[in-house]
């Protein structure tokens, strides 16, 4: 007989918060201008939508679960293999694989400190040990630092470059470094979220170096500069054995077929990504100095959004000025779950929303009215 007062399934994780999306519960945030999610405002390209919606029409159809013409229209635009390459809802799903793939309770997942927090939830979510590596001056990553913290239980080694949310690029020559000391045990996956706004040579030698190596993988995103956050599509290369490992484990049908053609079409329309990037580097360089000029630290960015901390003597927390801009219509991302506090990551926007923005930030910087913590 079943007994009904006895406690139900007990989930591992029950404790941790599972989410890279804070909450900003009480306030309404419909028409605010949204600057917190490093989305990209210039949106798809033209024909991506539409070739979307034209795969929508035959939705009763299963779509291509091997997901083979993306594959190759990826392959064809990188010079790649498309037998090594495997599609994923987002990046973020084939960040989750190499962790199911590779890593146990007990084992180690190691990371720059201030690295995308999905690193960290990776670890948590196979009872792994999320282990962080002290950063040099300006958020800038310590290859030593990192080796040093190598050990016998480390499966994994994640490292974004461009890195979210400090925006910091790793010189390629570090990240070869890199890859030449780590033992041939740990794998290596160098997530290229952001790859598209830095140096070309950052993504080429990601690339190039998976190619080489039976323990670098790269992962990838159109979420960013090929504007399809909501289609939640990314890809990964590397080893033919760590591929086959992570299809091994993926869902099946785990990329939809709109998706798969908003892909296609995305990959043959480059020069819209150009001028997301070239659009990102002329405003990030405007934003920047405008906090700075406003008495706010900026750390030099290589993606599509600007790292800043509140001025010294501030009123207002993190937390707290983002409450406040998001009052105020502007919504921007707070940052003390990275360790943060103090610190504000702003999307790189339409220049029009961006003057608004930094005036509200200067007026906080300042002690103005959007800087009294009384204020409504």
């Amino acid at each position: 007989m079943t007994d009904r007062g006895a406690p139900g399934p007990r989930p591992y994780q029950e404790g941790r918060t599972l989410t890279v999306v804070p909450r900003l519960d009480g306030i309404d945030l419909s028409g605010t201008v949204r600057l917190h999610a490093n989305e990209c405002v210039l949106g798809p390209a033209p024909g991506v939508a539409e070739a979307a919606a034209a795969a929508a029409a035959t939705a009763h159809r299963y779509a291509d679960v091997t997901c083979a013409a993306l594959r190759r229209a990826i392959a064809e635009r990188h010079g790649l293999d498309p037998g090594r390459i495997v599609c994923g809802n987002g990046s973020e799903e084939l960040l989750d694989l190499v962790g199911r793939a590779y890593a146990r309770p007990g084992d180690e997942i190691l990371f720059p400190a201030h690295s995308f927090i999905q690193f960290a939830i990776v670890a948590w979510r196979m009872g792994a040990a999320a282990v962080e590596a002290p950063l040099g001056p300006g958020f800038a990553v310590n290859v030593d630092a990192l080796l040093d913290r190598v050990g016998p239980r480390t499966r994994v080694l994640f490292l974004a470059n461009p890195n979210n949310p400090t925006g910091v690029e790793v010189p390629a020559r570090d990240v070869r470094r890199l890859a030449d000391a780590l033992p041939a045990h740990v794998l290596l996956v160098l997530d290229g979220a952001y790859a598209e706004f830095a140096a070309p040579e950052t993504g080429q030698q990601a690339l190039a170096l998976a190619a080489e190596r039976p323990n670098v993988l790269v992962t990838r995103t159109f979420s960013k500069a090929y504007g399809m956050a909501a289609m939640r599509l990314g890809w990964a290369f590397g080893p033919a054995p760590v591929i086959r490992a992570l299809d091994n484990l993926r869902g099946i049908g785990n990329v939809g077929g709109p998706a798969q053609a908003a892909g296609i079409a995305a990959m043959a329309a480059q020069g819209h990504v150009a001028r997301v990037a070239a659009h990102a580097s002329a405003e990030r360089a405007w934003l920047s100095a405008r906090l700075a000029a406003a008495g706010f630290a900026v750390i030099p960015s290589a993606a599509n959004f600007v790292l800043a901390r509140l001025p010294e003597g501030c009123a207002l927390s993190g937390d707290a000025a983002v409450r406040r801009l998001a009052a105020a219509g502007y919504l921007v991302r707070a940052n003390a779950d990275y360790d943060l506090p103090d610190w504000l990551r702003i999307t790189v926007g339409h220049r029009a929303d961006m003057e608004r923005l930094a005036d509200r930030l200067a007026a906080i910087a300042g002690g103005g009215p959007d800087g009294d913590p009384g204020a409504t």
